[in-house]
């Protein structure tokens, strides 16, 4: 259990790995007076005029949509626990929907290895029978399967899903990436990881921290608590929140968060401005899932990419803050199953297949975007750009390579440097030399750094420079019809035109069901259908090919003349 300062503050404490810090002001600026402040949230669905004509300044906590992303990989039974427990404690489950991205063994029956979907549905009271295995039972296990989706609570209305084999996994970064495939029109969105509990009401707790930041840009993250201090420190003064301070430089250069948290925050009145993130708990304004994606390409990674997707966030306008109280808990009390088979995970977890030229490839991906040349090679950049010229020397090519990574690399708002001075931290050069990481000080008082407000947070490092030559393509957010899926005036932060509005404005959807679990009895009649046609082209024709080239070779060999036919047109016209 995380222990408590004996003396309280004013705003509070941060213990930063090593000493306790007071927090002299919960948001602090750098600017002499505060001349600048974050922008304001944009008034939401509840912000409209009321009777009087008056604006109404309340902000909505109780409508306004969740979505809520849960990736995992052969984790269906934790994964399934989790799902019951987030609308279990949620104030208003009904605003709640949920993007499940499932990597599982779906080649066979093995109960060893549900969906997430289908074990909470078992939870909930509703399971599938035992069916017995082949194409020829498909269309009973379909029936069985919608009929439990029907009955099971929220699982059609509320709960997405992707689902693929998990050799095609390749790690959880990837899995992540795949949220532009579920999100819709919401309005706030939250990541998870696939095992976590909740605290009670954590749907309206969130959105009311995320609005003490006063910043439409905000970020709320920290690493979870244990499942098992849950119920420890109750009271504002009490609660103790993890909060990560120290940022490393690793080994090739790239600055690493802990994967777990070295700090906490005591006794918040505030939410505090935080240098670290942590995939595992992320609270926003859903713009910034489509601002600030999850980048495909950084496959095999784990702790690598966090800091340079804090990067990509933090460059484009966006703010981390460690919120004053405990939203949510990682509980590991329960494994999966498939968790005590040796792996490459510290504690034996199952993992996703290996490629150590991938992991490499989203490595240097990873330098490339904080413009760290050392341990890069000249083919290794040539990958990054059409032709692998990219205007000549090394620097000329790590400037294209950078250009290329798009929505995917650093923002225009604030820059590379003003990051550094921000984490106070330091990149190696060329000789990899001057790198240093922070030690976790100053982890107490950091100071907003201010951006030019008329840049969009989509706008990219080097848009306009022409240096990209195979640009990345931005993902498409299928079931999002809202103008922050692309290049737009959005307006976002104090602006009279409220969420609601620019759903029913771009002809949008407010709550979006959609299930892409595709019919097995459909997909097995495309299989059948693909089957003839391919025999149809390729069989047949081979068949026919070896016939004709048998009784060729076999006139050839008799010797006999060979009785020209004439063409088919001629033969027809004769018998007119």
């Amino acid at each position: 259990m995380m222990t408590t300062s004996t003396t309280s503050s004013k705003y509070g404490r941060v213990f930063d790995g090593s000493s306790f810090q007071e927090v002299i002001h919960p948001i602090a600026s750098n600017n002499e007076g505060g001349a600048y402040e974050p922008l304001p949230p944009t008034m939401n669905n509840n912000n409209n005029n009321n009777k009087s004509g008056s604006k109404n300044n309340k902000f909505d906590k109780t409508n306004a949509p969740i979505f809520v992303s849960i990736p995992h990989f052969r984790d269906g039974k934790r994964c399934a626990q989790t799902l019951r427990r987030l609308f279990d404690s949620a104030a208003h489950p009904d605003r709640i929907s949920v993007g499940l991205i499932e990597q599982i063994d779906n080649s066979n029956d093995d109960n060893n290895d549900p969906t997430c979907l289908m074990e909470y549905c078992a939870l909930m009271g509703h399971q599938m029978k035992q069916h017995q295995p082949g194409f020829i039972h498909m269309a009973e296990r379909q029936a069985d399967y919608h009929a439990v989706l029907e009955a099971c609570p929220r699982a059609a209305t509320q709960i997405r899903s992707v689902r693929f084999h998990h050799f095609g996994s390749k790690g959880p970064v990837y899995a992540r990436s795949f949220t532009r495939k579920l999100l819709g029109n919401e309005e706030f969105c939250m990541e998870i990881d696939a095992s976590m509990d909740f605290a009670k009401d954590w749907d309206t707790s969130a959105i009311e921290q995320w609005k003490l930041t006063n910043n439409e840009y905000a970020v709320l993250s920290n690493f979870p608590l244990s499942a098992k201090d849950k119920g420890a420190a109750t009271t504002t003064a009490e609660v103790e929140v993890p909060r990560q301070c120290d940022i490393k430089i690793g080994s090739e250069g790239v600055p690493l968060f802990e994967n777990h948290a070295d700090g906490k925050a005591i006794g918040l009145t505030q939410p505090l401005l935080s240098r670290t993130y942590s995939s595992s708990f992320v609270f926003s304004k859903c713009h910034y899932q489509t601002n600030v994606p999850q980048d495909p390409f950084a496959v095999q990674l784990l702790n690598t990419e966090q800091f340079p997707h804090f990067a990509r966030l933090w460059t484009r306008g966006y703010d981390v803050y460690t919120p004053t109280l405990n939203l949510v808990f990682k509980d590991n009390s329960d494994l999966h199953p498939l968790h005590h088979i040796a792996g490459h995970g510290e504690k034996g977890e199952k993992k996703w297949p290996r490629n150590d030229n991938e992991r490499r490839d989203a490595h240097v991906r990873m330098k490339v975007m904080l413009n760290i040349h050392h341990g890069i090679t000249n083919s290794e950049l040539a990958s990054m750009t059409a032709g692998g010229s990219g205007g000549g020397g090394g620097g000329g090519r790590m400037t294209t390579a950078r250009a290329n990574l798009g929505i995917y690399g650093l923002g225009r708002r604030r820059t590379l440097d003003q990051l550094l001075q921000f984490a106070s931290i330091a990149l190696p050069d060329s000789e990899f030399r001057g790198q240093y990481g922070n030690e976790g000080k100053g982890c107490a008082n950091l100071n907003w750094v201010p951006y030019d407000v008329s840049i969009s947070p989509r706008a990219n490092l080097f848009d306009g420079t022409g240096n990209a030559d195979d640009l990345d393509l931005e993902p498409e957010f299928t079931l999002r019809t809202l103008p922050d899926t692309s290049d737009y005036s959005f307006l976002m932060g104090g602006s009279d035109v409220t969420w609601k509005d620019q759903v029913v404005n771009q002809g949008g959807i407010q709550q979006t069901a959609v299930s892409s679990n595709i019919p097995y009895s459909f997909v097995f009649l495309l299989w059948v259908l693909g089957l003839y046609v391919w025999y149809a082209s390729f069989v047949d024709t081979a068949s026919s090919n070896r016939g004709r080239s048998s009784r060729t070779g076999r006139r050839v060999l008799t010797n006999k003349p060979v009785r020209k036919v004439a063409p088919l047109s001629e033969r027809a016209l004769k018998n007119v």
